[in-house]
Formats: structure tokens, sequence, C-alpha cells
């Protein structure tokens, strides 16, 4: 839910991508195969013999992992004329949430709910205190739209379409609308309650892009795509210091095969959560926090495609502080009164989910603990799901029963007493009480005199009372990559251009700092079906 990239149970599509036929130059990379480094995924392994390649194959294309941007890449290159083929490591393609943030496509104007470009835009550029690339960010919002109407007309025979998530109008907190799912497979969900943001629950839940990317796969492969499995590409294969004219990759049974693609390749492989030592040096925002080995990392990429694009010559993005996305434990969680381990508040409750997480973070021990009662279901916004139909909004009856239920599963609790709660989540009980207290008074005044939060979202917190506590949020993945330009190439660290080679998706670099931001839900895959339907169009020719 708003954006989240959820893990959709699939194998994660991470196929390698790597370095040249011939021993990387040092003009090109500044490694020697077989070096050591304080920075080992620079380090270039040996280069694959010719003689141990097997077979060839040509195609225009070559793209490298079966994730969205992946997908979203080969189909928009299938479509506009060029011959695909596909490398993904493992046996089906890796689907992740399924929110994507578009500017004013279709089903967002349908709504009446425009946003203002230049406003949103600045927004965005300003939570990273424009340390990236202002070109990219500007061709994401100019273009995703386009892109987002151009992939619903593709999936439309197949029985998918758009429709646009709720938004908010809060100036500070403010979730911009844009956000849209694909709807209309068998992941569908029936019921409202577990959509609803309220309802506590901290399961995946609805993960739309499972029928989207499926969708889009039948179509690729039904349209002619080479679409390889249990394929693990291993090195790049430049040519002297010039262009990168194909990949080599290892089969299910160890075989090389090389992959030439006249056009261009892409990598589209993911992040690098699951190597340790690129965790550790371009997110320290997690590592070098007192409680970072406790975060799970939920993002399966090791790395590999963004390391094999650096032995060919890429560059890292000159940022190098990347923000996680990071805001689990704070999706579902129930805003009344929050307080932290010592038993005290420590935000305005209405916080966005990005913002809830990192503030979370930065508390004693990283967790949270949740207090409410049952009067609080009639007192919540009722929220859709989709802003195209008011039903999807759970009602006061279900969100209660929903609380219930959790409570019977050990997820809440439900005590008559705040010595209850400070008992079962070991907090000082004076201070919990004292913290509720306080709060009822700025209830009773209408003024929250410490974080200000909305009047109107001021509700008195008497007994009996639910609570749930939220442990460490977790690292959904890390929002940095390859140096690259707004047309997706991979650039030097001197910022030219690698011809023939693109990186889209998370292992694409400056396009994030600081912090991910939920106020625009969903922009990570939304800047995945945006540099996927370009760089299709790109290799076309056609921009």
């Amino acid at each position: 839910m708003f954006g989240l990239a959820a893990l959709a149970g699939c194998a994660p599509s991470n196929a390698s991508s790597a370095s040249s036929s011939a021993a990387p130059t040092p003009e090109s990379n500044g490694t020697t195969p077989g070096a050591t480094s304080d920075k080992p995924w620079e380090v270039a392994p040996a280069a694959i013999p010719e003689d141990e390649i097997t077979e060839t194959i040509e195609s225009d294309v070559v793209v490298i992992g079966l994730g969205a941007s992946g997908t979203y890449a080969a189909t928009s290159a299938l479509e506009n004329g060029l011959s695909v083929t596909v490398l993904e490591r493992n046996d089906t393609f890796n689907a992740n949430g399924g929110s994507h943030f578009m500017f004013n496509s279709k089903c967002q104007l349908e709504q009446g709910e425009a946003v203002d470009t230049a406003v949103a835009v600045k927004d965005f550029l300003n939570i990273g205190n424009y340390k990236m690339d202002g070109s990219a960010v500007w061709a994401w919002a100019n273009r995703s739209g386009e892109a987002a109407d151009w992939f619903a007309d593709v999936v439309e025979p197949y029985g998918l379409h758009p429709v646009l998530q709720h938004s908010d109008d809060v100036v500070i907190e403010k979730i911009y609308p844009g956000t849209i799912l694909f709807i209309g497979g068998a992941n569908e969900p029936t019921s409202a309650i577990d959509q609803d943001p309220y309802n506590g629950d901290l399961g995946l839940g609805f993960v739309p892009e499972i029928d989207l990317l499926g969708t889009l796969l039948e179509h690729i492969q039904g349209k002619g795509a080479d679409v390889r499995f249990k394929h693990t590409s291993q090195q790049l294969v430049r040519e002297e210091g010039g262009r990168v004219t194909a990949v080599i990759a290892t089969d299910e049974s160890g075989a090389y095969k090389k992959f030439v693609g006249t056009k261009g390749i892409v990598v589209a492989t993911g992040s690098y959560s699951q190597d340790a030592d690129m965790l550790n040096f371009f997110c320290p925002m997690v590592t070098h926090n007192p409680n970072g080995d406790k975060v799970a990392q939920f993002n399966m990429g090791d790395g590999s495609g963004i390391k094999q694009s650096l032995w060919v010559g890429g560059a890292m993005q000159n940022n190098g502080d990347h923000p996680p996305m990071m805001f689990w434990g704070s999706t579902n969680c129930i805003k009344n009164v929050m307080v932290n381990a010592t038993g005290k508040r420590f935000i305005d409750e209405n916080a966005g989910q990005s913002n809830m997480a990192a503030a979370q973070f930065n508390q004693p021990g990283s967790t949270m603990v949740a207090l409410w009662n049952d009067a609080y279901a009639g007192q919540l916004p009722a929220i859709s799901y989709r802003a195209d139909d008011p039903s999807w909004a759970a009602k006061p009856e279900e969100l209660l029963a929903k609380w219930n239920a959790l409570v019977e599963e050990g997820v809440f609790m439900k005590a008559d007493s705040l010595d209850e709660i400070a008992a079962a989540f070991e907090l000082p009980a004076d201070v919990l009480k004292q913290t509720v207290e306080t709060y009822n008074g700025y209830c009773a005044a209408g003024e929250d005199l410490e974080f200000h939060k909305d009047p109107a979202t001021l509700h008195e917190l008497t007994g009996p009372f639910f609570a749930t506590k939220y442990d460490i949020p977790a690292s959904l993945a890390c929002m940095g990559g390859l140096h690259v330009n707004a047309q997706s190439q991979v650039l030097t660290a001197e910022s030219e251009p690698i011809e023939g080679l693109y990186a889209i998706g998370l292992a694409a670099g400056d396009f994030y700092a600081n912090q991910y931001s939920t106020r625009f839900a969903g922009n990570s895959l939304g800047r995945c079906m945006t540099f996927g339907y370009l760089v299709g169009r790109q290799l076309a020719g056609l921009e």
C-alpha cells in the first residue's frame, strides 16, 4: 500500500552482469583482475575466454533481469519493432508492490486529481537537497503519464486497467495524487478492510504487480521475445574502451553463452542490499545506526549488475549516501498515540510513512508502541484504496473486527490499564501514564503543544486500550546505483556515456538522496515504468 514495494513471494530477479571478454584495461576501470581493494565491488574478475563460450545469440536488445524495470524495457523495445532477449537468473519474474507514481495519467485526470507538476517536482528535489540529476527527475515527471497510458493500452486486451489510489490534502504530510495500480487480474483484492492503511495488519496484502508483470511476460513471449530463465549473466563485453556489445551468461548447466545486443544492453538487475560491503559503504543510514545490524534487508539484489557495469568503466553516482526505502513497520500503523521505548511521544503521529520510519529508526532501540481504543475506529478518516470507488473504504465495524482478530492472534493486545501495556512492552509506567494524560489535555484544549498534530485528529485516549509494538523498520531497497543520465546511459566517472550500455530501475542512480519519500507513493515503480518505456524508445531511435 502507499507504493509499498512488498515482497511478492516469487524469486528475485537480479541476474548478474559483468565485464568484457578481454581483460579489463586501466582506462576502462582502473582495476586488475584478481586484485585486492578496500572497495571489492570494483575489482574485476578474470575475463571469460572466448573458447569457453558454447553459443552466440544475437538480437537488437538484451535486457538483464526480469523485474519491473526489465519487463517494462523489454515490452517497450519489442513493441517499438526491436528483437529482444531477456536473461533472468531465476525461474520466474520478480514482482514487488504495485503502486506506480505517474504524473497526470488518464486515470488520474478522469478523477479530477491533476497534480501541479512544477510544485510536486520541486518538492521531490527539495527532499533530496537537489543532490540528484534534475533532468532525470523532470523526465519522469514529464513523460510518466504518457508511459502509463501506453502500458494501459498494451494490457487492456488482457483485462487489466489502471486506477488511481487515494491521496490527501494536508500540505506538510501530503501524499500527491498520481499513484496508480493496474487491476483486473487474479490478485485483485476482494475485501476493502485488507487495504485500509489503518487496519494494523503488517501482512503483504495486495501485490498487483504480479498480475501486471505476468501479463506483460505473456505478451512479449507471444510476440517473439526470447526470454531465458535460469540464465545468469557473468560479464559484459566492451570493445577496447568503446562500445558494450554483449553479455556473457551461464545457463542452468553452467555453460557459457554470449548474447549480443546490436542496439544495446540494458542492466535491470536491481539493488545491492545483499552485498554487505556495498551496503555498509553506500547506505550508511542503515548500517551506521546502533541498530543497523538488526535491519532486515528485504531486497534480494546482490549488486551484480552494478558491479559488473563498473568493471567495464561505469561509475557510481556522485552522491555516495544512498537512502534506503524504509517504512515497513510504519506501513499500517495505528496513529492515535505513538510512544518510543521511554514511554514518550516523539512525533506528530500523522507524519507520512517514510518520515515515521526515519523518526522511529532514530528512537531508542528503533521501536515504537501505538495506543488507541474502540472509539478510534469511528474517528479515523474513511480512506478508499481506490479513488474511483468509494466503497473501498473500511467501515468502523470492519476495523474493530480486524483489530479484535489481531488481538486473538497476539499481534495486538487489549488492556484495561496503561500499567498492563507498560509491563507488556517494557515501558516506564509512570512516564507512559503522564504522556497519555498530557495528550488528553491537548485533546481537550484542541491544541498539541508538543508536536502540533492536526487538531481534527486529536482524540482522547481512554481505556480499554488497544496497543501494539512496531519493531525496527525494514529496508526494502537501497535507492542508489550507477551514474546514469536522463537517457539511462551508464556514465564514466567523467560523465561520458558508455556506448551501448544502459541501466534502469534500482541499478540506476542519480535519482534519490536523503530519503525515499512516500509523499510520491510508488515513485520507485513509477520510475521503473517511465524509464523502461523510454529506454525501449531510445533503442528504437524514437527519442
